[in-house]
């Protein structure tokens, strides 16, 4: 492995796999970085396949970036902190990593198909406003959209099976939200403090919603459940303590739960 600054970007280069790995450059980067699909150094052609921890990290100069889709990865905390407003992932990547894009100025973003899975605070403190999650993605990591306070809407495909502990933690804007069927559990925290949240839709697939999944959320007026009365009933004991004195809506009756 060497590292090597080529057209002003600097990378490790694995000599033995011919690839190539956007790292940290000290000064760090500015304006619009291009990253290419291929590097050439010393006559040989490495092919750019990941993009390194905390690569562009802090870097608030930079305006833009484009990523090439030979990148298959991207490390932890990659753009943290960085001040683009948008960017394109390419389809060759299959997941997003831990603190990739946290604390970013992103107010949209384009996930492809090829995601399945958003890692842990990958998006959190971000001004996003709205964002689709493709079919493709079957878990939301812990804290993965926390603090993004300008979203408002949010929509979870029937991919996903788990919605992680604080995923949408402080989401105050966020005003109604639609569980998929194929959700089993809901952690701990995962919709806390979502003030403007109103409406909930739970499907019956759904049977853990962990303490303080709903805790905090004030406007909280209606709770619509897939299931019967008796299946609501069952299953209470395993609900978040936040829906205490509150109306379930069943597909057979209403019941209020008081525990």
């Amino acid at each position: 492995m060497k590292e090597e600054i080529i057209n002003g970007i600097n990378y490790r280069l694995d000599e033995d796999n011919l690839t190539a790995e956007v790292i940290k450059k000290s000064g760090g980067y500015e304006g619009k970085i291009v990253i290419p699909k291929t590097v050439v150094f010393n006559e040989l052609t490495y092919r750019v396949t990941s993009i390194g921890e905390a690569a562009f990290a802090d870097c608030y100069e930079l305006t833009a970036i484009t990523i090439p889709n030979s990148v298959q990865s991207i490390g932890k905390g990659a753009f943290s902190c960085t001040p683009f407003t948008s960017i394109v992932i390419p389809d060759s990547m299959t997941s997003i990593g831990e603190g990739a894009f946290c604390g970013c100025s992103l107010t949209s973003i384009v996930i492809p198909n090829s995601i399945t899975s958003i890692g842990a605070r990958a998006f959190c403190d971000c001004p996003l406003t709205s964002i689709v999650i493709p079919n493709s993605v079957t878990s939301i990591g812990d804290a993965a959209f926390e603090n993004c306070e300008e979203l408002i809407t949010i929509a979870i495909p029937d991919s996903v099976q788990s919605i992680g502990k604080g995923a949408f933690y402080n989401c105050k804007s966020l005003k109604t939200i639609a569980i998929p069927d194929s959700v089993m559990i809901i952690e701990e925290g995962a919709f806390y403090n979502c003030k403007s949240l109103k409406i909930i839709a739970i499907p019956s697939s759904v049977m853990i919603i962990e303490n303080g999944a709903f805790s905090g959320c004030d406007s909280l007026c209606a709770i619509r459940y897939g299931g019967t009365v008796e299946q609501c009933n069952r299953r209470y004991r395993y609900w978040d303590a936040s829906f205490h004195n509150k109306t379930i809506y069943c597909t057979d009756d209403d019941v209020t739960i008081y525990y």
